[in-house]
C-alpha cells in the first residue's frame, strides 16, 4: 500500500532491561559450563516504532544470541495483542551476543519462566515506543568501519565493512533514535567470564546513548555468519586480543564513534515511506558423502579416544580462534556429522524472507546466520542504493554458508572432517543444515522482495 502524500510518519523509541537472574547457566560458549555469578553490563531490548497512515513497523534489537521459534512467536503475538502491529511488520533482530542465555535452538526447562517474562518485556518495550510516537524526520547514511573484522574461514578475503546509520529526529530537532547496521559476530566478551553482558553491541548502544542522551541506539546485526572481531580467524594462535571486557569496550566505543560521526552528516526528510514485503525461500538440505552408520561408528570411536570436557570457564589463553584445536573432545567428537547424515533426507526448509522500507533505506531481513558473501551479493543487487542486510532475525535456523567452503570440503571423509587442526576453519559450513544452493536461492528471493518496495 502506498503512503498518502499528505500524511506524516510518526515514531517513538524505548528500551528495557532483559538481563536474566544470576545463578542460571550461561552456555553459548561450549567451553563455559558454569552459571552466571554477576552482571557486567545489563542486557537490553530496544525498539523503534514507525507509523504512517495504516502501516506500522516495529524494529527491535535484542542483545541476546537468539531464541527458539516458540518464543519468537510468543513475542510477536504479544506485540500484536497490545500494540496492534502485524507480525509481518515486526523486524526482530538479535545482536547474537554470546554472553547471554543459551536459548537458541532449544528451550531448557530452567529458561521457560524467563522467556515467558521476556515476551511481556519486549512487547511492553514496543508498546512504550508506540505510545511516545510523534512526527519525525528520518535520514540515513552509509560509511565504512574498517580494520576491525576478519573472515574467520579465509582471513585473506575482503569483508563487508559497510556501516549503515539511520537517524530519527522529532520536530523539535531532538534525535530520538539511532539505528546502526554492521556485520560482526557477537563474541567479543569471552568464556572466562561468568557475568551477563551486552557484548560490543551493548557497549556501542550505551556509548551512543551517553553522548546523545535523548536517543535510543539499536544495533542491527548484519550478515556476520563468518565474520569475527579483531584477528580471530580460525587457527590463529597468536592473537593479542583475549576476549577481555577491555577488548569489548574498545570495539563497541569505536563503532559508536564511527556511527555518530556518520550521523552528523545526515539530513532527514519528513516524507518517510513505510513499506513491507515478504516471500518464501526454499533451502535444500546439506548433503554429505558418508552414511549415518559410518557417522555413528566414527562418533563412538571418538568418544572413547577423546574423552569428555568439563569446566566452568575457558582455560587461560583460550580464544574463539583456538578453542576447537585445544579441545577436540568438545568440538570434534563426531556428533555434528551424525546430525548432518540424519537430516540430509529431510524435506527442504521453507522460510520467509522479509523486506522493509523506512524512508530511503531498504532492509533485507533474514533468519539464520548468513555468511558475509551472501549479504554482499544482496547489496550488490542495488548498486545505486545499497540496502541494509539484517541477519539473525526471528527464530534461529542455523548457518547459511556461501558456496566456496562447501566445495572445499565436499569430498572430505567423515573420519577426517572432525580433525580440528585441519577443518575447524570451515565451521559454519560443516555445521550448516543447508546446501550451497540455499544461499543462492536466498539471494535471489531477497533481491526480488526488495524490488517490491
Amino acid at each position: 500500500m502506498a503512503n498518502s502524500p499528505n500524511s506524516r510518519t510518526t515514531a517513538g523509541a524505548a528500551r528495557t532491561v532483559i538481563t536474566p537472574p544470576v545463578g542460571y547457566p550461561m552456555g553459548n560458549w561450549g567451553l563455559r559450563q558454569g552459571v552466571a555469578k554477576g552482571i557486567h553490563r545489563e542486557i537490553h531490548a530496544r525498539s523503534v516504532v514507525f507509523k504512517r497512515d495504516d502501516i506500522s513497523i516495529a524494529v527491535i534489537s535484542l542483545e541476546i544470541a537468539g531464541l527458539t521459534s516458540e518464543t519468537v512467536q510468543a513475542i510477536k503475538a504479544r506485540i500484536f495483542q497490545i500494540a496492534g502491529i502485524p507480525v509481518d511488520n515486526i523486524l526482530l533482530n538479535f545482536t547474537h551476543n554470546h554472553t547471554s542465555p543459551d536459548t537458541i535452538v532449544s528451550l531448557p526447562p530452567e529458561w521457560v519462566t524467563w522467556t515467558t517474562w521476556l515476551a511481556d518485556q519486549v512487547a511492553g518495550c514496543v508498546f512504550n515506543a508506540a505510545n511516545q510516537a510523534a512526527p519525525v524526520s528520518v535520514g540515513s547514511a552509509l560509511g565504512s568501519f574498517e580494520n576491525w573484522t576478519v573472515n574467520r574461514q579465509y582471513p585473506e578475503k575482503p569483508v563487508d565493512t559497510e556501516l549503515g546509520v539511520i537517524t530519527v529526529v522529532n520536530d523539535n530537532g531532538v534525535t530520538i533514535a539511532h539505528l546502526v547496521n554492521f556485520a560482526c559476530h557477537g563474541v567479543a566478551d569471552g568464556g572466562q567470564y561468568l557475568e551477563w553482558s551486552g557484548d560490543f553491541a551493548g557497549e556501542m548502544s550505551a556509548e551512543i546513548e551517553e553522548q546523545s542522551p535523548s536517543s535510543i541506539a539499536l544495533y542491527i546485526q548484519g550478515a556476520a555468519g563468518d565474520i569475527h572481531p579483531f584477528d580471530w580467524w580460525f587457527g590463529n594462535t597468536a592473537s593479542e586480543h583475549l576476549h577481555s571486557h577491555e577488548d569489548t569496550r574498545l570495539l563497541g566505543k569505536s563503532l559508536a564513534e564511527a556511527a555518530l560521526s556518520l550521523a552528523t552528516g545526515i539530513s532527514g526528510s519528513q516524507d518517510v515511506a513505510l513499506r513491507v514485503s515478504t516471500a518464501p525461500a526454499t533451502l535444500p538440505r546439506h548433503q554429505v558423502n558418508w552414511s549415518l552408520e559410518a557417522a555413528l561408528e566414527n562418533r563412538e570411536n571418538l568418544r572413547e579416544s577423546l574423552g569428555t570436557y568439563s569446566s566452568e570457564t575457558w582455560h587461560a589463553g583460550t580464544t574463539t580462534a583456538n578453542s576447537a584445536e585445544r579441545h577436540p573432545e568438545l568440538y570434534g567428537w563426531g556428533n555434528n556429522e551424525v546430525g548432518l547424515a540424519t537430516n540430509q533426507s529431510q524435506p527442504a526448509a521453507v522460510l520467509t524472507v522479509r523486506g522493509f522500507r523506512i524512508g530511503e533505506t531498504l532492509i533485507s531481513a533474514h533468519a539464520g546466520e548468513l555468511f558475509n558473501e551472501i549479504g554482499t551479493a544482496i547489496k550488490e543487487g542495488f548498486p545505486g542504493s545499497r540496502p541494509w542486510v539484517a541477519s539473525y532475525c526471528d527464530d534461529y535456523i542455523g548457518y547459511i554458508s556461501s558456496r566456496q567452503p562447501h566445495e572445499d570440503i565436499k569430498d572430505i571423509p567423515v573420519t577426517e572432517i572432525v580433525d580440528m587442526k585441519k577443518y575447524r576453519r570451515y565451521y559454519g559450513t560443516t555445521t550448516s543444515p543447508y546446501a550451497p544452493e540455499a544461499g543462492e536461492a536466498l539471494i535471489d528471493t531477497a533481491i526480488d522482495v526488495l524490488k517490491n518496495l
